[in-house]
């Protein structure tokens, strides 16, 4: 079985970078991140379950303690439409706005989101999502190359899905992905935030942790990714996790746990470099603790 990874923009919630330099301040942002992350985790596993009181709550918690990406308060918002709480449900969708929601063309094409379109509400949220998308492709260094990220990335999810993976799409899509991302970290460095923002960056992060079939490229990407993450034009979650998939493919031990094998027909941990510490640099880098990491995996093997 391959290393299995979560690869879900809602997963990489913030990083670390940019936080106050005063030790006890960023040991609490760091726990604070770690919760926020467990949270929206639990709740996404909520909402594959079609448990939408509960992933809404969820969701709702993760929000109240820290969450940045948008991608939690719009799952917020599908939940409430599901559930028919239209009030909570345009809530929520002004905080996704808010946080940096512009995906405007799956606002217009999510089925969760049909209940809501009929409310007088929907025409001036879904203008406010095209007028955050305008602002937010003007601060972008290079809004042409956000757009491909993206796309490709669209590509790979695709050909990755959870219930029927599509091993050809993936052997087409993985070698021109990879080809095509060697020229853009050649031209550009790693791809951050000041360049195509945090989700363009974790995009190209999903590019290269998927690069498997050249560990040379992926090590370069990762001297590139973590080069850019000491700046704070990347997030600590995809160093570690990049950082594990170079290592496991280099016959290694990897440092935070985060991919998994199957022996004698049980998911478990790859070996880990120094395992009684692996909590300790998990949440150095913003990741919830092995033991809720684990049987997240295994969960979701089972289904």
């Amino acid at each position: 079985m391959e290393p299995m990874t979560a690869t879900l923009t809602c997963v990489a919630l913030a990083c670390l970078a940019g936080q106050p330099a005063d030790a006890v301040t960023k040991k609490a942002g760091t726990a604070r991140l770690v919760e926020a992350r467990s949270l929206v985790v639990e709740a996404s596993t909520a909402l594959e379950s079609k448990e939408f009181t509960k992933a809404a709550e969820l969701y709702v918690r993760a929000i109240e303690a820290g969450a940045t990406s948008p991608t939690a308060a719009y799952n917020a918002v599908c939940c409430y439409a599901h559930l028919g709480r239209t009030d909570d449900a345009f809530k929520y969708l002004n905080v996704a706005i808010e946080k940096g929601w512009t995906d405007v063309e799956r606002l217009d094409e999510d089925t969760d989101l049909q209940p809501l379109r009929e409310d007088e509400r929907w025409k001036e949220v879904a203008s406010q999502c095209a007028a955050k998308r305008d602002e937010f492709r003007k601060s972008l260094g290079s809004p042409e190359l956000y757009d491909e990220l993206m796309r490709r990335m669209k590509f790979d999810q695709e050909a990755r899905n959870p219930v029927a993976p599509d091993v050809q799409a993936m052997q087409r899509v993985d070698p021109n992905n990879t080809a095509w991302t060697k020229e853009v970290l050649d031209k550009h460095g790693w791809p951050g935030f000041s360049l195509v923002g945090r989700e363009g960056a974790q995009a190209a992060w999903l590019l290269v942790q998927h690069a498997d079939a050249d560990v040379g490229f992926q090590r370069w990407g990762l001297d590139q990714l973590t080069a850019a993450y000491e700046k704070g034009d990347a997030t600590a979650a995809d160093v570690a996790y990049l950082t594990d998939r170079v290592l496991v493919a280099e016959g290694k031990p990897q440092r935070y746990g985060t991919q998994f094998w199957t022996v004698d027909g049980e998911l478990r941990p790859r070996p880990i470099e120094q395992e009684a510490e692996v909590d300790q640099r998990r949440a150095e880098m913003g990741l919830e603790p092995m033991a809720v990491y684990a049987e997240r995996m295994r969960s979701v093997y089972r289904k």
